[in-house]
């Protein structure tokens, strides 16, 4: 569904993907893991065909012609705007006829995605009065109106409230039964959890690792476990059992944890009268790989001015100072400067073209 090859984006002398190779199969739902700035929008800006790549090729839904199949994809943006003064239905209709789609196909598929978002019930409300959660939910349904084979979707719980985030991660769960192909693009460790197959770390602008979902949901290798209460010589005769285990007034941390150990501390609890609260591990296998790829990025980064022993004894100030470091462009300003620049590219051929058909008119030509 999605063949990325040596994939290279740079914004002027800041090189955001380096050389990026990512492959995702039909049907999988696919989450990118990296953090803010770490190049997942742009990355998804340039499947849309909304930027063109620097180097590198990309194939989608078996084709490198992204103009031929992007009706067949669907996009859920981090940054929604609409036009609030009308209703989620009659904005939805807009969308599919301006998608080719018309009359009482339109109008059902309008009414089964407003009910598959859960805002059937606000469907003739204007948006001007939706809640970020529920304007979050329109843009779900826009995105699944052409049925597309592939969703892209940027950021979907960004800005929402706890219940809000929950909301949404269920409505994404609930398509995968849909048969769509998902990718997600994220910073949230808990998303990639709950909805996805895979998951790749975008860091230092490649691919630093990928892993199977599944595989990382088995317990940390460390866990605390919550109770009630700790009596002094409760504490004694656990903290006795090894220096991996240290307790305070309501916690148990088990560290370097083994099913053994574990057993053991919470069978000592259970003798005690303790009652048991809660058992979550510290740190989860996806934290951790995320933490490890992160921490080994390799990016080049700009050297510190070393001052020399004169410079330090002699001068407050250094001699030859470093040059700045660049600043790393926000995804609004490099779309926007990219469009501009391609629009500033195609004007001097359309000037040119003006000025061949007014001397075909000054000669009378046909």
């Amino acid at each position: 569904m999605i063949e990325i090859t040596d994939l290279s984006k740079s914004y002027g002398s800041v090189q955001v993907l380096r050389n990026l190779n990512l492959h995702v199969a039909t049907g999988e739902i696919y989450g990118l893991l990296g953090p803010n700035g770490a190049g997942k929008s742009t990355l998804l800006h340039l499947m849309l065909g909304f930027l063109k790549p620097s180097s590198g090729s990309m194939c989608l839904l078996g084709s490198s012609n992204l103009d031929s199949v992007r009706p067949q994809i669907g996009y859920i943006p981090d940054r929604q705007r609409y036009h609030t003064r009308y209703t989620a239905r009659e904005y939805l209709r807009f969308i599919g006829e301006f998608s080719g789609m018309s009359g009482s196909r339109l109008a059902d598929k309008v009414d089964a995605e407003l009910h598959t978002v859960g805002l059937a019930n606000d469907a003739d409300r204007v948006m001007g009065v939706f809640s970020k959660g529920m304007l979050q939910r329109v843009g779900v349904a826009q995105a699944l109106l052409c049925d597309p084979a592939l969703l892209l979707i940027d950021e979907p719980t960004s800005g929402l409230d706890p219940s809000g985030q929950r909301d949404i991660i269920d409505l994404l769960a609930n398509l995968r039964d849909r048969g769509h192909t998902v990718f997600l693009c994220t910073h949230y460790l808990h998303e990639i959890e709950h909805l996805c197959d895979r998951v790749g770390i975008l860091a230092g602008g490649k691919l630093a690792t990928e892993a199977i979902v599944r595989d990382l949901r088995a317990p940390g290798g460390s866990v605390i476990i919550e109770v009630d209460a700790i009596s002094t010589e409760l504490r004694g005769t656990l903290e006795a059992m090894g220096r991996g285990v240290t307790c305070d007034l309501r916690t148990v941390r088990v560290r370097q944890n083994t099913p053994h150990i574990q057993a053991m501390v919470l069978r000592r609890l259970l003798d005690a009268g303790a009652s048991i609260i809660a058992l979550e591990p510290m740190e989860s296998p996806l934290e951790q790989l995320y933490t490890k790829a992160v921490q080994a990025d390799t990016s080049p980064q700009v050297p510190e001015y070393q001052a020399s022993a004169i410079d330090r004894t002699t001068s407050p100030l250094p001699v030859n100072p470093p040059p700045p470091a660049p600043r790393l462009p926000s995804e609004g300003d490099t779309l926007l400067n990219e469009l501009l620049r391609r629009g500033s590219e195609q004007e001097p051929e359309q000037e040119a073209g003006n000025r061949e058909q007014e001397t075909s008119a000054d000669r009378g030509d046909p």
